[in-house]
Protein backbone atom coordinates (compact mmCIF):
# COMPACT_ATOMS: atom_id res chain seq x y z
CA UNK A 1 0.00 0.00 0.00
CA UNK A 2 1.25 3.48 -0.89
CA UNK A 3 2.25 5.54 2.20
CA UNK A 4 -0.08 8.25 0.90
CA UNK A 5 -3.02 5.92 1.50
CA UNK A 6 -1.97 4.47 4.85
CA UNK A 7 -3.80 5.50 7.99
CA UNK A 8 -1.85 7.62 10.47
CA UNK A 9 -1.72 7.32 14.24
CA UNK A 10 -1.04 10.55 16.13
CA UNK A 11 0.39 9.94 19.61
CA UNK A 12 0.83 12.36 22.51
CA UNK A 13 3.44 11.21 25.01
CA UNK A 14 3.76 12.92 28.40
CA UNK A 15 4.97 11.91 31.87
CA UNK A 16 1.48 11.37 33.27
CA UNK A 17 -0.70 10.87 30.22
CA UNK A 18 -0.74 9.44 26.70
CA UNK A 19 -3.30 10.04 23.96
CA UNK A 20 -3.82 8.45 20.57
CA UNK A 21 -5.92 9.33 17.53
CA UNK A 22 -6.24 7.37 14.29
CA UNK A 23 -6.63 9.40 11.11
CA UNK A 24 -8.20 7.31 8.39
CA UNK A 25 -6.78 8.18 4.99
CA UNK A 26 -8.49 8.30 1.63
CA UNK A 27 -10.07 10.92 -0.57
CA UNK A 28 -11.63 12.47 2.54
CA UNK A 29 -9.39 11.77 5.57
CA UNK A 30 -11.32 11.64 8.83
CA UNK A 31 -10.68 11.10 12.50
CA UNK A 32 -11.30 7.54 13.63
CA UNK A 33 -10.62 5.99 17.01
CA UNK A 34 -9.32 8.18 19.86
CA UNK A 35 -8.26 7.45 23.41
CA UNK A 36 -6.32 8.95 26.29
CA UNK A 37 -4.94 7.12 29.28
CA UNK A 38 -3.30 8.14 32.54
CA UNK A 39 0.22 6.84 33.19
CA UNK A 40 0.50 5.35 36.65
CA UNK A 41 3.74 6.28 38.36
CA UNK A 42 4.83 8.55 35.51
CA UNK A 43 7.13 11.48 36.18
CA UNK A 44 9.37 13.90 34.31
CA UNK A 45 12.60 12.12 35.17
CA UNK A 46 11.71 8.83 33.48
CA UNK A 47 9.97 8.25 30.15
CA UNK A 48 9.82 4.46 30.58
CA UNK A 49 6.43 4.34 32.40
CA UNK A 50 4.81 6.31 29.56
CA UNK A 51 6.33 4.05 26.92
CA UNK A 52 5.32 0.94 28.85
CA UNK A 53 1.71 2.20 28.95
CA UNK A 54 1.88 3.01 25.25
CA UNK A 55 3.06 -0.53 24.51
CA UNK A 56 0.03 -1.91 26.37
CA UNK A 57 -2.35 0.25 24.33
CA UNK A 58 -0.66 -0.61 21.04
CA UNK A 59 -1.36 -4.29 21.68
CA UNK A 60 -4.91 -3.51 20.50
CA UNK A 61 -5.38 -4.07 16.72
CA UNK A 62 -7.16 -0.70 16.52
CA UNK A 63 -3.74 0.98 16.43
CA UNK A 64 -1.88 -1.36 14.07
CA UNK A 65 -0.56 -0.97 10.51
CA UNK A 66 -0.12 2.76 9.99
CA UNK A 67 2.40 5.54 10.03
CA UNK A 68 2.92 7.36 13.32
CA UNK A 69 3.31 11.03 14.20
CA UNK A 70 4.38 11.54 17.81
CA UNK A 71 4.15 14.68 19.93
CA UNK A 72 6.38 14.70 23.01
CA UNK A 73 5.51 16.86 26.02
CA UNK A 74 7.89 19.74 26.62
CA UNK A 75 9.43 18.44 29.87
CA UNK A 76 11.31 15.97 27.64
CA UNK A 77 12.64 18.61 25.27
CA UNK A 78 15.23 21.38 25.51
CA UNK A 79 15.34 24.48 23.31
CA UNK A 80 18.04 26.97 22.41
CA UNK A 81 18.41 30.02 20.19
CA UNK A 82 21.65 29.63 18.24
CA UNK A 83 23.28 32.79 16.83
CA UNK A 84 24.21 32.61 13.17
CA UNK A 85 27.92 31.72 13.14
CA UNK A 86 30.40 34.33 12.00
CA UNK A 87 32.36 31.67 10.12
CA UNK A 88 30.89 29.73 7.21
CA UNK A 89 29.75 26.30 8.45
CA UNK A 90 28.34 23.27 6.69
CA UNK A 91 25.42 21.28 8.11
CA UNK A 92 27.64 19.26 10.47
CA UNK A 93 29.35 22.42 11.67
CA UNK A 94 26.03 24.11 12.43
CA UNK A 95 24.92 21.06 14.39
CA UNK A 96 28.15 21.07 16.41
CA UNK A 97 27.68 24.78 17.09
CA UNK A 98 24.10 24.15 18.26
CA UNK A 99 25.25 21.38 20.59
CA UNK A 100 27.75 23.78 22.12
CA UNK A 101 25.02 26.38 22.74
CA UNK A 102 22.68 23.80 24.29
CA UNK A 103 25.44 22.37 26.49
CA UNK A 104 26.32 25.87 27.67
CA UNK A 105 22.70 26.32 28.80
CA UNK A 106 21.76 22.86 30.06
CA UNK A 107 25.09 21.22 30.87
CA UNK A 108 26.52 17.87 29.86
CA UNK A 109 23.20 16.11 30.47
CA UNK A 110 22.16 16.87 26.88
CA UNK A 111 25.49 15.87 25.32
CA UNK A 112 24.12 12.63 23.86
CA UNK A 113 20.63 13.91 23.02
CA UNK A 114 19.36 14.07 19.45
CA UNK A 115 19.39 17.65 18.14
CA UNK A 116 17.36 19.08 15.26
CA UNK A 117 17.65 22.55 13.75
CA UNK A 118 14.88 24.70 12.34
CA UNK A 119 15.18 25.91 8.76
CA UNK A 120 16.27 29.54 8.91
CA UNK A 121 17.30 32.06 6.26
CA UNK A 122 21.07 32.71 6.17
CA UNK A 123 22.27 35.32 8.64
CA UNK A 124 19.51 34.81 11.22
CA UNK A 125 19.57 32.98 14.54
CA UNK A 126 17.98 29.58 14.46
CA UNK A 127 16.17 27.31 16.90
CA UNK A 128 17.73 24.07 18.12
CA UNK A 129 15.68 21.41 19.86
CA UNK A 130 17.14 18.44 21.76
CA UNK A 131 15.36 15.31 22.94
CA UNK A 132 16.83 12.20 24.58
CA UNK A 133 18.24 9.78 22.01
CA UNK A 134 17.20 6.92 24.28
CA UNK A 135 13.59 8.13 24.13
CA UNK A 136 13.65 8.11 20.33
CA UNK A 137 15.18 4.62 20.19
CA UNK A 138 12.83 3.14 22.79
CA UNK A 139 9.82 4.74 21.10
CA UNK A 140 10.67 3.14 17.75
CA UNK A 141 11.06 -0.24 19.47
CA UNK A 142 7.54 0.12 20.89
CA UNK A 143 6.01 1.26 17.60
CA UNK A 144 7.45 -1.57 15.53
CA UNK A 145 5.54 -4.14 17.59
CA UNK A 146 2.30 -2.62 16.22
CA UNK A 147 3.71 -2.30 12.69
CA UNK A 148 3.84 1.49 13.00
CA UNK A 149 6.44 3.50 11.10
CA UNK A 150 7.60 6.70 12.79
CA UNK A 151 7.46 9.58 10.28
CA UNK A 152 7.44 12.57 12.65
CA UNK A 153 8.64 13.27 16.19
CA UNK A 154 8.01 16.82 17.43
CA UNK A 155 7.88 18.55 20.81
CA UNK A 156 4.60 20.01 22.00
CA UNK A 157 5.75 23.63 21.78
CA UNK A 158 6.58 23.33 18.07
CA UNK A 159 3.28 21.65 17.20
CA UNK A 160 1.24 24.19 19.17
CA UNK A 161 3.17 27.15 17.75
CA UNK A 162 2.76 26.00 14.14
CA UNK A 163 -0.96 25.46 14.67
CA UNK A 164 -1.48 29.00 16.07
CA UNK A 165 1.08 30.79 13.88
CA UNK A 166 -1.66 32.43 11.79
CA UNK A 167 -3.07 34.09 14.93
CA UNK A 168 0.22 35.42 16.30
CA UNK A 169 1.75 38.88 15.81
CA UNK A 170 5.09 38.94 14.04
CA UNK A 171 6.80 41.22 16.55
CA UNK A 172 7.15 41.72 20.30
CA UNK A 173 4.80 38.98 21.46
CA UNK A 174 5.08 35.88 23.61
CA UNK A 175 3.46 32.60 22.66
CA UNK A 176 2.95 30.39 25.71
CA UNK A 177 2.09 26.69 25.65
CA UNK A 178 0.76 25.30 28.94
CA UNK A 179 -0.08 21.82 30.06
CA UNK A 180 -0.39 19.96 33.31
CA UNK A 181 3.02 20.45 34.87
CA UNK A 182 4.87 22.52 32.26
CA UNK A 183 5.14 25.94 30.68
CA UNK A 184 7.00 26.79 27.48
CA UNK A 185 7.15 30.31 26.03
CA UNK A 186 8.77 31.81 22.95
CA UNK A 187 9.23 35.48 22.11
CA UNK A 188 8.67 36.56 18.51
CA UNK A 189 10.70 39.16 16.67
CA UNK A 190 10.31 39.65 12.91
CA UNK A 191 8.21 36.50 12.85
CA UNK A 192 10.96 34.32 14.35
CA UNK A 193 11.86 33.04 17.79
CA UNK A 194 14.49 35.09 19.58
CA UNK A 195 13.98 33.86 23.17
CA UNK A 196 12.73 30.62 24.74
CA UNK A 197 11.62 30.18 28.34
CA UNK A 198 10.59 26.86 29.94
CA UNK A 199 9.53 26.00 33.48
CA UNK A 200 7.78 23.37 35.51
CA UNK A 201 4.43 24.30 36.99
CA UNK A 202 3.51 23.83 40.62
CA UNK A 203 0.35 22.02 41.70
CA UNK A 204 -1.27 25.39 42.46
CA UNK A 205 -2.28 26.71 39.04
CA UNK A 206 -3.32 30.12 40.37
CA UNK A 207 0.22 30.70 41.66
CA UNK A 208 1.47 29.93 38.16
CA UNK A 209 -1.06 32.34 36.68
CA UNK A 210 0.36 35.10 38.85
CA UNK A 211 3.87 34.18 37.72
CA UNK A 212 2.75 34.30 34.11
CA UNK A 213 1.19 37.74 34.55
CA UNK A 214 4.31 39.00 36.33
CA UNK A 215 6.39 37.66 33.47
CA UNK A 216 4.24 39.64 31.04
CA UNK A 217 4.53 42.84 33.09
CA UNK A 218 8.32 42.51 33.22
CA UNK A 219 8.55 42.19 29.45
CA UNK A 220 6.42 45.31 29.01
CA UNK A 221 8.51 47.19 31.56
CA UNK A 222 11.59 46.35 29.50
CA UNK A 223 10.25 48.57 26.75
CA UNK A 224 8.11 46.22 24.70
CA UNK A 225 4.40 45.89 24.17
CA UNK A 226 4.68 42.37 25.54
CA UNK A 227 1.47 40.79 24.25
CA UNK A 228 1.13 37.30 25.67
CA UNK A 229 -0.97 34.73 23.81
CA UNK A 230 -1.60 31.50 25.69
CA UNK A 231 -2.52 28.02 24.50
CA UNK A 232 -3.82 26.01 27.46
CA UNK A 233 -6.29 23.26 28.41
CA UNK A 234 -9.84 24.49 28.73
CA UNK A 235 -9.91 23.83 32.50
CA UNK A 236 -7.00 26.24 32.91
CA UNK A 237 -8.69 28.89 30.78
CA UNK A 238 -11.94 28.60 32.71
CA UNK A 239 -10.22 28.62 36.09
CA UNK A 240 -8.22 31.72 35.20
CA UNK A 241 -11.01 33.69 33.52
CA UNK A 242 -11.65 35.92 36.51
CA UNK A 243 -8.05 37.00 36.95
CA UNK A 244 -6.38 36.77 33.59
CA UNK A 245 -5.73 40.44 32.93
CA UNK A 246 -3.03 40.97 30.34
CA UNK A 247 -3.27 37.47 28.89
CA UNK A 248 -4.89 36.52 25.58
CA UNK A 249 -6.24 32.97 25.65
CA UNK A 250 -6.19 31.16 22.32
CA UNK A 251 -9.33 29.13 21.60
CA UNK A 252 -10.73 27.30 18.59
CA UNK A 253 -13.92 29.36 18.47
CA UNK A 254 -16.12 26.36 19.13
CA UNK A 255 -14.42 23.78 16.93
CA UNK A 256 -13.22 20.82 18.92
CA UNK A 257 -14.71 22.29 22.10
CA UNK A 258 -15.65 18.82 23.30
CA UNK A 259 -12.09 17.52 22.95
CA UNK A 260 -9.46 17.42 25.63
CA UNK A 261 -6.38 19.55 25.17
CA UNK A 262 -4.27 16.51 24.29
CA UNK A 263 -6.60 15.25 21.55
CA UNK A 264 -6.97 18.78 20.17
CA UNK A 265 -3.19 18.98 20.06
CA UNK A 266 -3.05 15.78 18.02
CA UNK A 267 -5.51 17.30 15.57
CA UNK A 268 -3.09 20.21 15.20
CA UNK A 269 -0.37 17.83 14.02
CA UNK A 270 -2.13 18.11 10.65
CA UNK A 271 -2.64 21.88 10.75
Amino acid sequence: MSPLWRDEIAIYLAPRKIALARRERGLKPRLGATTEIAVSGGHVGDFRPALARLAEVLAEPTWHDATARVVVADPWARYGIVPWPTARLDADGRLTHARYVLADTFGDGVADWAVTLADTPPGRAYVACAMPTALHTALEDVLVTARLKLVSLQPQLVVAFNAWRHRLPADDAWFVSLDDGSLSAVHLSNGAWDRVHTARLSADWMVELERLQTFGRLTRAAGGVGRMLVDAPIWMRQGAAAGAAGLEWLADDGTGADQTHELALLQRVYA
